[in-house]
């Protein structure tokens, strides 16, 4: 589906800076809910899910590099503070950004 693909390139592009829906409908020429409806509908996911996969995937990326500290990655993903990305990545991973590292390293 179009939408669809358009919508995975758009996340992949703006995956470190944008986490709502409303940007990536905004994009697509769509509503929010109705852009929701046709990625869920066309995927099986939700939209906010794929763009939480992207973010996450990217995340544990930096963090097993070890170039990386907690704080860079989560300035580079821009989130507001390190507090709230741990917060991000723990709610989506269950263990925290250090957690991750010590457990996969």
């Amino acid at each position: 589906m179009v939408v669809l693909n358009r919508f995975f390139d758009l996340v992949e592009k703006y995956f470190a800076t944008e986490r709502q829906i409303s940007f990536y409908a905004d994009k697509l020429c769509l509503a929010p809910k109705y852009a929701s409806q046709v990625i869920r509908q066309a995927s099986g996911k939700m939209a906010g899910d794929w763009i939480q996969e992207r973010v996450i995937l990217e995340a544990k990326l930096l963090l097993l590099d070890g170039h990386h500290n907690v704080q860079q990655v989560a300035d580079a993903l821009n989130f507001s503070s390190q507090s709230f990305f741990g917060k991000y990545f723990k709610s989506a991973t269950g263990m925290s950004p250090k957690e991750y590292v010590v457990k996969n390293r």
